[in-house]
């Protein structure tokens, strides 16, 4: 009954994390994405701080130390990885956007693997292969019977996002705080940084209700109950089986879309498909029968 309930976690959390594509995506034109990542942090901060506290139990002083490396970190991951997402969403689609943010855990292996000096399997050769192939998928458009790359204003900014999240998540193992209160810190520094920032540069905010009901959302569910349920589950059953299940945010954010009215397309099935395979064939390692590598604590959403 408990690892149950774990997976019930682990099914929510990347719910929630996949709402933040279809929602960011459906209130990017209602509200300029500096506002819409400020009040995020904002919203997730207090929330944050009293979920480390009583689950991590941190020493705060030991946490702070590590103040140079939280401003980086907050700089990448939280504000410039949302930012670069919400850009995204406003020109492209929540599918596209999860999908190509998909290829972001077979590119943070490559690179972990790269830092360390090993030398890359035929099987992680095989999976990054699988993996960019299912992105160029993701992106194709058949015009007049020609094939062509959709190279627009979204795509280049979604891999920006995902650029920026895998020097993030490779950084991110320098540390040693607890993973969620790493987060509450980086938070509170994102939110010192963006509150001014979104002031005088005048960031147009939501004109109407139901953009603040979205906004609400982002901060509350994917940005502060997701790390959450994530990290009791990790607890719970290890991060080598949880990890398998962040290949749910882009079929959930397929399915959000669908109910919506968003359609998707086959090709961006068949990419998907390739993505995803490819992320689980470059996850593996030798003896990877008996030992899986384990993920980082922290989500790319």
């Amino acid at each position: 009954m408990r690892d149950a309930r774990y997976h019930l976690f682990l099914v929510l959390a990347n719910a929630f994390w996949a709402g933040n594509f279809v929602v960011g995506g459906l209130i990017a034109d209602s509200v300029s994405p500096l506002f819409l990542t400020m009040v995020r942090w904002v919203l997730a901060t207090v929330p944050l701080f009293v979920l480390a506290a009583l689950i991590e139990k941190p020493d705060w002083r030991a946490v702070f130390a590590e103040w140079r490396l939280h401003i980086l970190l907050s700089c990448l991951g939280l504000t410039g990885y949302a930012l670069f997402t919400y850009l995204a969403l406003a020109h492209t689609s929540p599918v596209s956007a999860s999908l190509l943010n998909s290829v972001g855990p077979a590119l943070i292996a490559v690179v972990a693997v790269l830092l360390a000096r090993e030398r890359l399997s035929r099987t992680a050769v095989l999976g990054l292969a699988l993996s960019l192939i299912g992105a160029v998928t993701v992106l194709a458009r058949f015009d007049g019977g020609g094939i062509g790359l959709d190279l627009g204003v979204g795509t280049l900014f979604m891999l920006i996002a995902v650029s920026v999240f895998v020097v993030y998540t490779v950084l991110g193992r320098f540390l040693s705080s607890p993973p969620v209160s790493a987060t509450a810190v980086q938070a509170l520094i994102a939110s010192a940084v963006l509150v001014p920032t979104t002031l005088v540069l005048g960031a147009p905010g939501p004109a109407d209700g139901m953009t603040w009901l979205g906004i609400a959302f982002i901060g509350i569910f994917p940005s502060a109950l997701s790390y959450l349920m994530w990290n009791l589950a990790v607890r719970g059953i290890g991060a080598a089986r949880a990890g398998v299940y962040l290949n749910l945010v882009p079929f959930f954010t397929a399915i959000i879309g669908l109910v919506i009215g968003d359609p998707i397309t086959w090709i961006q099935v068949l990419g998907g498909v390739l993505i995803v395979a490819g992320v689980v064939l470059t996850s593996r390692r030798p003896g990877a029968a008996h030992r899986t590598p384990p993920v980082p604590a922290r989500s790319p959403d």
